[in-house]
């Protein structure tokens, strides 16, 4: 395995390919592959194919990456809440 620098998303194009993202996000390209195929409302990566070639805007890839911090916040609140016998407000 290389021993990469991390990558910063300032160095990245304002069009990102599946390695772009997979070196940001420090995972497999099949990983975001796979995230590429997932619908947005399911937690995919939103993307556009050029050819058979698929692309994603940076300002869609930090949008989501905000969106799975959300996620995972609320999830966590969620779960904290029940712990703690809170039930959810109506």
């Amino acid at each position: 395995m290389k021993n990469k620098s991390p990558i910063t998303i300032e160095e990245l194009p304002p069009i990102m390919t599946a390695q772009h993202i997979a070196d940001l996000l420090i995972l497999a390209r099949n990983t975001v592959y796979e995230l590429f195929d997932l619908p947005p409302d399911r937690g995919g990566i939103p993307n556009f194919r050029v050819g058979n070639s698929r692309r994603a805007t940076k300002e869609e890839v930090i949008k989501w990456i905000a969106r799975q911090q959300q996620s995972q916040i609320e999830e966590a609140t969620r779960r904290i809440n029940y712990i703690e016998g809170k039930r959810p407000a109506v």
